[in-house]
């Protein structure tokens, strides 16, 4: 126990240490608390009442340096706020000394980070406050090359007050300065434009618009694009003026042919105005004065062109021979190009479509015929020439005088040459797989990648990129095949986690490196190498999670799935971000997954794994459509219906969803619903068996025996050995009364399944004895008669 008195002398220390920190007089408070210390140390015997006092004490020590700081900080944006930089600079030095003093770690270094923090916003806003002053003598190149960098280090500190506030005030700052180059741009314009030197001053309005690229969006840069437009738009109203004028005045003189060439002259002018109200009406006031000039030349121009391509059209087989073909095209775009130029009318449209329509059919012609010649190749396996053939296809319809994006014709001979090339590639990668199965890693690797290769000469459609993944995904299972064939997972999932250890120990150095730009490249080429050892490491995991989910040890799988897509969002490298198929391999597995547990009768559960894989993939067919089945098990059918309609929205013509969504329209005994969706199914996928039999139990449901033994027939031709198609059309015979047809098919099925006849073999046998009897009976009497 302390002494009283020895207590009351050390609350009186405490209070004057306390005085001297609310009169800011941090020093004294510090050694006063250093005396109370020492007192502690001295007369305080018991040693666990001894360590709290002291802990107290160096507490309060803290707190001192701590209030200390903030003051200091204070003065030191005091110097800020008055740009007085190197005495800031000063201030952070003694701030950081004090903050070297705190004894406990943790207030310490959340001080020394405030103040780090606090350092590194007074640098940015230094380099804002000199590139201001290097504006204001009027060197703005040099003030925008020191804004963009003051910029690029504001953001790189991510300061998050800095985002809405000092960021945007920089932004700012280099708008005005660009603002401040245009405004000096167009003034000289102005001058040129009042001069009379129209080109000048139009090529000096356009350099100001130029420079509006640079500006950073904002209200400033919408108003000065406007006002340049504006600008740029009544220079060429004003070359248009006297050249229409010309015009007008031609034509008084009957000078038809020159006034033509002017009005031409007008309207290429005019189309180089910005799209705006001024120039529709620029446009529309010369066609009003030239269609009646210009129209009838262009017309006697044009039908003497036209008549030489048709002529041409009349040779037998003329689609042949790709000169003519070509000459004829050539003769249709010509006449098209007068078209166009053409003052706007009903005249002109009717022409640009009667020119168009003959281009078409032209060149359709010709694609027809190439298109023949390149089946006739696919079909002989020559797929080199078929794909020339192709080619050559293509190159026409380019001439169509349709737009690529909507030509119907060039999108569909760009499909059949990218299904041209998937064959080839069907059979590189089936060699491909062969080694796969050999163990031989390395020459599938080599083969897969040749595939991939082969990709580069398709064309980018949605059918290529799930080629170019499916590949991908062998590459990587090779890949993967091999590394596990040559060792344990894990243990090389160990040396990827040392290697990320160096590798963040060299990213710490990097950045205490003064050098922004050294700072910046050392830091990118260390996360780059960071994102390698990621994507190595994801490659592993996801290995070992389909090995896992192989042997049905799901939850161990899916946590590596987990850790992988953790691991693939802390990638920040385009080059390695997503470049293995994570969630495709994950939401594969959780619907393998759901289908066992579907077999185990665990709905729920198969549901749960199926909305997992949804939220990996939105547009997920099968999870749906396993949903769909589960609900179906357990007799859910409006539910089941709706998830097999989500399944349908995605793929229209999901085959499985039609006919399992007629099976549950049976069950809720909407007969005429379900017969609908085993049709569609059927329209999908014509040899569908199971939907033919289904559509045939839909029948006899509702006692239409012709068309469920129609149904049954195709049912069995389709898979000759469905016992249950077989004896079902049997039933369907016997409600028919055709009980010889039905004895047939019954037989057939027990034949097949010798188990059905376990159950109905008396029934059958009964049957037999009254059939034979029946005929025995009609013999006598035909007999007797």
């Amino acid at each position: 126990m302390v002494k009283k008195s020895d207590l009351k002398k050390l609350n009186s220390i405490m209070q004057e240490g306390n005085e001297f920190k609310n009169l800011r007089k941090y020093n004294k408070a510090v050694e006063k608390y250093f005396e109370a210390l020492r007192f502690v140390e001295e007369k305080v015997k018991e040693p666990e009442e001894r360590e709290d006092e002291t802990a107290n004490i160096k507490s309060q020590i803290d707190q001192i340096y701590s209030v200390e700081i903030i003051d200091i900080i204070e003065t030191a944006n005091n110097f800020i706020n008055n740009n007085d930089f190197d005495n800031a600079y000063k201030t952070f030095d003694e701030v950081g000394r004090i903050a070297d003093k705190i004894v406990d770690k943790g207030l310490r270094d959340y001080e020394v980070n405030e103040i780090n923090y606090i350092i590194n916003k007074t640098k940015i806003e230094e380099s804002l406050f000199l590139a201001e002053a290097v504006k204001k003598e009027e060197q703005y190149d040099r003030a925008i090359s020191m804004l963009r960098d003051t910029l690029n280090a504001a953001k790189e500190f991510y300061m998050e007050d800095l985002e809405g506030e000092l960021i945007k005030k920089i932004e700012n700052s280099i708008n005005e300065t660009y603002s401040i180059k245009v405004n000096l741009l167009v003034e000289k314009a102005n001058k040129l434009k009042a001069n009379g030197n129209l080109d000048a001053a139009l090529k000096t309005y356009s350099e100001g618009l130029k420079l509006t690229d640079n500006y950073y969006e904002s209200q400033l840069k919408d108003t000065e694009i406007t006002n340049l437009i504006s600008l740029i738009n009544q220079i060429y109203s004003n070359k248009v003026k006297p050249i229409v004028q010309n015009g007008q005045n031609l034509i008084e003189q009957n000078n038809f042919e020159q006034a033509a060439k002017e009005f031409e002259e007008a309207l290429r002018i005019t189309n180089e105005m910005y799209d705006s109200e001024q120039k529709k009406s620029e446009i529309k006031r010369i066609n009003s004065i030239a269609s009646g000039v210009l129209n009838p030349i262009y017309l006697e121009r044009i039908k003497p062109i036209l008549d030489k391509g048709k002529e041409l059209t009349i040779k037998d087989n003329f689609e042949e021979n790709v000169s003519v073909v070509n000459e004829i095209v050539d003769f249709y775009h010509k006449a098209l190009e007068i078209a166009n130029k053409m003052a706007e009318s009903r005249e002109r449209n009717d022409q640009i479509t009667e020119i168009t329509n003959l281009i078409n059919k032209t060149c359709k012609k010709r694609i027809d015929f190439i298109k023949e010649k390149s089946i006739q190749k696919i079909g002989q396996r020559d797929y080199e020439k078929a794909i020339n053939e192709l080619y050559a296809a293509i190159s026409v319809a380019k001439r169509m005088a349709i737009p690529e994006e909507t030509n119907e014709f060039f999108i569909d001979l760009k499909n059949t040459v990218n299904k041209v090339y998937l064959a080839q590639i069907k059979e590189v990668l089936k060699e491909g797989t062969d080694k796969l199965a050999l163990k031989n890693y390395n020459e599938a690797i080599v083969i897969f990648n040749r595939a991939l290769e082969m990709t580069n000469k398709m064309y980018l459609t949605q059918e290529m990129e799930e080629e170019i993944n499916k590949i991908k995904g062998l590459v990587y299972q090779a890949e993967l095949k091999e590394l596990v064939d040559r060792g344990d997972l894990s243990e090389e999932i160990q040396k990827y986690e040392k290697e990320l250890e160096k590798l963040n120990k060299k990213m710490d150095y990097a950045k205490t490196i003064d050098d922004p730009n050294r700072r910046f490249q050392e830091m990118e080429q260390i996360k780059k190498s960071i994102d390698e050892v990621y994507h190595s490491e994801i490659k592993l995991l996801v290995e070992q999670g389909v090995q896992l989910a192989d042997s049905e040890a799901f939850k161990e799988s899916f946590e590596n799935f987990e850790r992988a897509i953790k691991i693939n969002e802390s990638i920040k490298s385009p080059e390695f971000k997503n470049l293995i198929a994570i969630k495709y391999e994950y939401k594969l597995k959780l619907i393998e997954k759901a289908i066992l547990e579907i077999k185990r009768k665990s709905y729920d559960i198969a549901i749960a794994d199926c909305n997992k894989a949804i939220e990996l993939d939105s547009t997920f067919i099968d999870a749906f459509y396993y949903i769909g089945i589960a609900n179906n098990d357990r007799h859910e059918y409006n539910t089941a219906i709706d998830y097999f309609n989500k399944a349908i929205n995605f793929n229209p013509k999901h085959a499985k969803s039609w006919n399992n969504m007629g099976f549950s329209y049976e069950k809720l005994s909407q007969f005429d619903k379900a017969i609908d969706s085993y049709k569609k199914a059927i329209g999908f996928e014509p040899i569908y068996a199971l939907a033919y039999y289904n559509m045939a139990n839909s029948y006899i449901h509702k006692e239409q025996l012709d068309y469920a033994i129609d149904a049954y027939k195709k049912a069995t031709e389709i898979d000759p050995d469905y016992a249950f198609a077989w004896l079902f059309m049997g039933y369907a015979y016997l409600d028919k009364n055709d009980y010889h047809s039905a004895i047939q098919n019954i037989d057939k099925a027990i034949n097949i399944n010798p188990e059905i006849g376990n159950e109905i073999s008396p029934f059958i046998a009964d049957i037999k004895i009254s059939v034979e009897k029946l005929q025995k009976g009609l013999s006598e009497k035909f007999a007797n008669k």
